[in-house]
Parts: C-alpha cells; structure tokens; sequence
C-alpha cells in the first residue's frame, strides 16, 4: 500500500533521510508530503520513531473526478471494507481543494463518507471507533488518505508544559537537526536554546527514543489488533549530546523540565549566558539555533542580526545552521554561506542558512 507522510513544507528531506535509514524507498515528494510504499506492520513503528513528520496516513485511493457522481464512484471503487469496519466512523478532518470544479468542501465531505458508508455496509450503529480522514482534490485530481496519527500530530511529545516567546515545533527542529547534517559524533549547540526544544529533540535522535507517551488513532482500529511493531532498543550514550545557552535564567528553568519531562536530562545541558559573552570554543560543533527575531520579538533587529557575525568567531571550527524569517541575513552577517531554503514555521516563511 503507499503511505504518506507529513511534515512542514519545505522539509520534506528530513522525513526522507528518517525513512530511508528505516528501509523505505521514496516514491515521491511534493509539498509537505512524501509518498512511499509500506505495509500495515510498518504504521506502528513509523507512527513511534519519526521525528521530523507530522502525520503518517494510508493513501487509500487516487482518482479523476469533476462531478460528485464521478467523486462518489471513485470513493466507492476503493477497498475501504478492507480497512474500516462496519461500526466505524468516518471523520474529515481537512478538506482542501485547489484549482478544481469541485469546489464545496461541506458537500465533497457528504459525498466522500456516503460513499463509504455504503461500501463498508455500515449498520449506522457506531461503536465510537474513530477513521480520521484528509481529502485533497487538486487539478481535479482526488486522493483520499486516512489519518493512523491521530488528533494530535507527531510534533506532540508530551514534554512540552511551557516555552519561550517563539519556540519551534518540535518536528520542524528535529527536522532541521537532520537537514542541517549533524553526524552526532560532535555536540550540538544552541545558542539561543530558550526553552530547549533544539537540544532536546538532538538527544532524542541520537538516542532513537519513541513516540511512546501518547495514544494513536490506529491503535483502536480492528485491523491493528494483532499487529505488534518491532522495537529498535534505545541506544545508550555516555556523554552530552547537546548543549544549550540563553541569558534568560527563567526560561532556562523551563527548559531544565522539559529536559526532564523528555527522558533526556542526563544528556543535555543548559547554561545562562549572553552569546556574545560566550568563550572561543576551539573544538569541532554543531550549532543550530533559532535566533530571536523582530516579528515576535524586540530582539531580532538589524543592529542584532549584524551581531550575529560574532558565532564564527565564538566556533570557528563549527558548521553554523540558523534559522530566520529574513531573507537578507547574508548580507547582514559576514560568514561564507554553504545554502539556504526556505520553510513554512506555522504559516511564517522561515530561512534556514548553513554556514
């Protein structure tokens, strides 16, 4: 069957990099999604060990359609017996149609369940069994695709109580932590760590944790009863894996409990200093760090992004991953760039600049 998985548009390569290393070949990418080939054994697994997606779905069917009798036809044609049961409901979670005839998204959703439903022969008596499902119509093309995820995405890890002003999701930093090339045989450093999303989702891929401290929706649903994931061990490590840095000794504290929180206290670190007070750190790093900037915060100037220079200086031997909504950060800052892209950081345009 093929599934999909999603992530933040733009970082498509980092769920990519996750599913290759499991053993999967990338059929295609477009944004935000990546489609590959897998069986139901694999939803579990891929469901507890990705970090850099959001979502894993089941693309149950693709068709052509431009009327709702040729939407009904197509829904209907799929094996929808073969995954939802009699009892099951059918929720829509998201409806989005681009450049299409088919245009009400209330109606598509009607038509989509009916035809399920009737597929399905469902006996209208539910057992609360929840089928979330996210329907796409784009040049009058349609793919139908069920959510094992759930109502809370992957980014939810469950350690996350409280954060700093402009914190990052924690899939989007996971992701950048996997774009950005670190090999984890070097720390990784933030130097404006906040509330320590950066650091500790860096500990969590070195150390291969699960997605374990939440439900799925897959869990209820009697096709996966007797399917049991293999578990990949944890693995072990005997020093530091990240370290974080923020002037704010409040946030700090937050981010020592969501160290915590994580399972990964031992593993990181967290120290109060202003960036530009830090010493010359004359060994091999990684630094990826979400610098404070104007749109959320006073901070993230001009005058401060010119500051920013000062991080070569601070690791001359280090590569430097920065993330920002300004498209203009090269000229501000007189380090060579190795490349930039570009992301979607929940609805802003963010930059990602390596150095």
């Amino acid at each position: 069957m093929e599934l999909v998985v999603l992530c933040s548009a733009g970082l498509e390569k980092a769920p990519c990099i996750e599913l290759k290393k499991l053993g999967f070949k990338i059929k295609t990418t477009t944004s935000g999604h990546v489609h590959f080939d897998g069986h139901l054994i694999d939803i579990p697994k891929l469901n507890l060990y990705l970090k850099s997606a959001d979502r894993v779905m089941i693309n149950v069917t693709d068709f052509p359609s431009e009327t709702f009798d040729e939407l009904f036809e197509g829904t209907f044609s799929a094996n929808w017996n073969e995954l939802v049961h009699k009892r099951g409901t059918i929720v829509v979670e998201k409806v989005k149609i681009t450049n299409s005839k088919l245009s009400a998204k209330g109606a598509v959703a009607s038509i989509v369940k009916k035809a399920i439903y009737s597929k399905i022969k469902s006996d209208n008596q539910p057992d609360g069994i929840i089928y979330p499902m996210y329907i796409y119509i784009k040049n009058n093309f349609v793919s139908l695709m069920l959510d094992t995820t759930g109502k809370n995405s992957l980014s939810k890890r469950g350690y996350r109580m409280k954060t700093s002003s402009a914190p990052l999701r924690e899939t989007i930093a996971a992701a950048l932590i996997l774009i950005s090339g670190w090999d984890q045989e070097v720390p990784l450093i933030d130097p404006f760590c906040g509330s320590g999303t950066i650091a500790i989702e860096a500990a969590r891929i070195a150390l291969q944790m699960q997605n374990n401290k939440r439900n799925f929706s897959f869990e209820n649903w009697p096709l996966f009863k007797d399917l049991k994931p293999s578990i990949v061990n944890q693995h072990e490590c005997k020093r530091t894996v990240a370290i974080g840095y923020d002037k704010n000794p409040d946030i700090l504290q937050v981010a020592n409990e969501n160290a915590i929180r994580a399972g990964v206290k031992k593993y990181v670190r967290f120290h109060c200093s202003d960036f530009e007070k830090l010493p010359i750190f004359r060994e091999k790093l990684h630094i990826v760090t979400n610098p404070p900037f104007g749109l959320r915060m006073r901070e993230g100037n001009a005058s401060f992004y010119r500051k920013l220079s000062k991080l070569r200086k601070i690791f001359p031997d280090a590569r430097l991953c920065l993330i920002t909504p300004r498209e203009d950060l090269q000229k501000m800052i007189s380090i060579e760039l190795q490349r930039k892209f570009r992301f979607q950081n929940s609805g802003l345009r963010t930059w990602c600049y390596i150095f």
